[in-house]
């Protein structure tokens, strides 16, 4: 058979490892640490591109700071003083950065394994998390991520969350990987980011306005360009796509989110300051949401919401 799914020990932490024999395309992922993917090779014509930048040990994985490849739910990016308010209540999360709350509440934390399925054309695990009632978040919500590697070379994920308690609950989600293509770095690559509005922050990275967001006619370069940034996804159709290229290399690497009602509406674009990769974070509300509302999804009881990102080189 054309995949497998590999249990392997990485220092102290178990990962499974989806791959397809006869490319070797794979992807890696961590359950008991937040459910991440820590690595993700696909290949283009005769090369095999590592595409996700992760902390390069076992020890520095369990002490990464940056959210590498993290899930970010049921918040994504900073909730400032950790305080928000919703259906007429005021609620106090953990403030997990300086005075900030930041990135969900999912991370770190062990998740289970649900499912690992191979098939002829493609293979996957399904791992899930039981969120509840957490400090500023008094809630219920199972939540899980499905990762899938297919024989067309794409890579998706997949989330889904239930709200399984008695009361509405805000929700939102956000995927936070850093990508590299080969060995070059940001200088050498452009984007096309979908999108012609730009989020406007305050001096603590939380929107108060949006603005134009003009780029001349092609793929935006990245020399010398930093960007720290929230964007509104541009869709005439039920999904949008971010290139990140190299001319170089030839290829191009295409980020896919489902955009529409409760989807995938927003992005958030990253270089950090030493320009050896790109942070491309799909997410399906606003920076600060639980308290601007903008994309936020209320989740009734029993009423689930889910959303697919698709990756793959041409």
């Amino acid at each position: 058979m054309s995949f497998e799914i590999l249990k392997e020990k990485y220092g102290e932490l178990t990962e499974y490892v989806i791959q397809e024999t006869a490319t070797n395309n794979r992807c890696v992922i961590v359950p008991e640490l937040g459910g991440i993917a820590r690595q993700l090779s696909l290949r283009k014509d005769n090369t095999l591109f590592s595409l996700l930048k992760t902390p390069g040990t076992p020890s520095e994985l369990l002490e990464d700071t940056k959210s590498a490849g993290e899930l970010l739910f049921p918040f994504a990016s900073r909730i400032p003083e950790g305080k928000y308010h919703f259906l007429g209540k005021e609620y106090q999360l953990a403030q997990n950065d300086n005075e900030n709350a930041i990135h969900g509440l999912v991370r770190k934390h062990a998740f289970n394994l649900e499912e690992q399925v191979v098939e002829a054309d493609q293979a996957y695990i399904k791992l899930s998390y039981a969120l509840r009632e957490k400090e500023g978040y008094p809630f219920s919500v199972d939540f899980s991520v499905k990762y899938t590697l297919n024989i067309s070379g794409v890579f998706s994920l997949t989330y889904e969350a239930k709200n399984v308690g008695s009361e509405p609950c805000p929700v939102m989600f956000g995927w936070h990987p850093y990508f590299v293509l080969g060995n070059e770095d940001v200088d050498a690559w452009k984007i096309n980011i979908p999108s012609d509005t730009i989020v406007v922050f305050d001096n603590r990275m939380s929107p108060i306005d949006t603005a134009a967001f003009v780029v001349e006619e092609g793929a935006m370069p990245l020399f010398k360009k930093a960007l720290d940034n929230a964007f509104v996804v541009k869709s005439k159709t039920d999904k949008v796509v971010t290139e990140l290229i190299s001319e170089r290399q030839h290829v191009t690497l295409q980020i896919e989110q489902e955009t529409g009602n409760g989807k995938f509406n927003y992005l958030v674009v990253y270089t950090p300051p030493a320009r050896d990769c790109i942070a491309i974070e799909p997410l399906t509300a606003n920076v600060n949401a639980f308290n601007n509302g903008e994309g936020l999804n209320i989740l009734s009881p029993g009423n689930t919401i889910s959303g697919t990102i698709n990756l793959k080189l041409v």
